[in-house]
């Protein structure tokens, strides 16, 4: 683990091909309990995943992989997972206004609005996501986006409420992604840059604590808890408590 705003938060696997990929396991959950490790993993883009890098994910008991880059990107940058032998891939587009876009059109004024969006429009998409967790009960849940941060950071956000995580923490493992994607978001800000004649605005590569405080804020206002939110969107209590054990560490 390394700390992140004098909390801990977990270090990137060492992947060639990737700069994000981070076991949510290791925080503390309610009742003292601990999201239990090695069953979720968060990341970045897998597209450029090396047959090493595969090997390693299979060693850790990845079985389940859920995209959630738009149709462009996983045209574009096609996951290395996708045909992978023994690992179920599944694709669940969600539209982040940024990269799923290319950074063409509107940008967003800040990403909080981002995660607002996501929230109020993609209720159904996060159950399904949810739904595809659990059905993959017996092995590791790897779930990306193409910098983990965004679209990333909000399902993160809801497992970990889910689990009782607490809010600073949530919030320390939202921003950590600023410090591992620092070197790739520069890159990708040099690229659009190239391509379009005019770089997007620096927040759009930036992991701010408040923009995720405004996810965790909206979601609180308009639903009281994670679990009333995905309960209003569709999730059985049967499955809200099958994720609950996937999360939590065994006690005894």
């Amino acid at each position: 683990m390394e700390k992140q705003e004098s909390l801990w938060v977990a270090k990137p696997l060492k992947l060639a091909g990737a700069r994000n990929v981070r076991d949510l396991g290791g925080y503390p959950a309610e009742d003292d309990g601990t999201v239990q490790s090695g069953r979720f993993y968060r990341g970045d883009s897998t597209a450029g995943l090396t047959g090493e890098d595969v090997r390693l994910l299979q060693q850790l008991g990845v079985g389940c992989v859920v995209d959630l880059r738009s149709g462009q990107e996983t045209e574009r940058a096609p996951s290395a997972l996708r045909e992978t032998p023994g690992v179920d891939y599944y694709a669940a587009p969600m539209l982040d206004q940024v990269t799923s876009s290319a950074f063409q059109g509107k940008l967003p004024e800040r990403m909080g609005e981002v995660y607002v969006e996501l929230l109020t429009h993609m209720g159904e998409q996060f159950v399904r996501i949810l739904e595809l967790f659990a059905a993959h009960r017996g092995r590791a849940c790897l779930f990306h986006c193409t910098a983990g941060k965004d679209r990333t950071g909000v399902t993160a956000m809801l497992l970990l409420l889910l689990a009782g995580v607490p809010r600073e923490v949530i919030i320390a493992d939202y921003s950590a992604t600023g410090l591992y994607m620092k070197e790739s978001f520069a890159q990708q800000k040099r690229w659009a840059e190239e391509t379009f004649g005019k770089a997007p605005p620096d927040h759009v590569f930036s992991s701010d604590p408040a923009e995720i405080e405004m996810a965790l804020a909206y979601l609180e206002e308009e639903y009281g808890t994670a679990r009333d939110y995905l309960r209003q969107n569709g999730a059985s209590e049967e499955l809200l408590c099958s994720i609950r054990e996937m999360l939590l560490s065994p006690r005894g």
